[in-house]
């Protein structure tokens, strides 16, 4: 990872609250178990960006941050090569828009329900609200998802405050078009 790449992503410092950074795939790489082939592909789509496996990557990076009341920021950049970055954006808005729900397991086997609360666009970013629930939990979340050039940004809250995601989306916009395309 090129170092003007790694400058794309959110640190600590873009956020409201005291995060601290942990490891991204010790806290996510979910697991599909259940629900049609959307909820399966967006879970695909995740694990993907995380471990740079989406065929066409050039380059990722990603940043997991908690706070200690439990909200979660994670970001994903991931740079494509051609048109598959389009392509694949393509295809997650598709699957964003036909899923309704799905049920997916996390690494330490927990298990949880997650239902698509609503979906809309605003300036180049797609954003998507989640209820992700197994009793006694009930955690609210946003996605916010853009394609700018050759580069993809993901970001992944878990925080009830909902201007938060598009603050963060906005933050990741702005310092992807300060860094030159390769």
């Amino acid at each position: 990872m090129s170092d003007s790449f790694e400058q794309l992503l959110l640190s600590e410092d873009d956020l409201d609250e005291s995060f601290f950074g942990e490891e991204p795939s010790a806290a996510y790489d979910p697991s599909f178990l259940s629900g049609d082939e959307s909820g399966k592909f967006l879970v695909d789509f995740v694990n993907g960006l995380t471990h740079g496996s989406h065929p066409g990557t050039v380059d990722h990076a990603s940043a997991l941050f908690t706070s200690a009341v439990g909200n979660v920021v994670f970001h994903n950049v991931t740079r494509f090569s051609g048109e598959s970055g389009q392509q694949l954006h393509e295809q997650f808005l598709t699957s964003l828009r036909a899923c309704a729900r799905y049920r997916m397991e996390l690494n330490d086997g927990a298990q949880f329900d997650v239902e698509k609360l609503g979906v809309d666009e605003e300036d180049d970013v797609t954003f998507a609200r989640w209820l992700t629930t197994e009793e006694p939990y009930r955690l609210e979340g946003s996605w916010a998802v853009s394609l700018q050039d050759s580069v993809l940004s993901f970001v992944n809250t878990r925080n009830p405050d909902k201007s938060e995601i598009r603050r963060l989306a906005k933050v990741a916009l702005e310092r992807i078009s300060k860094v030159p395309q390769s």
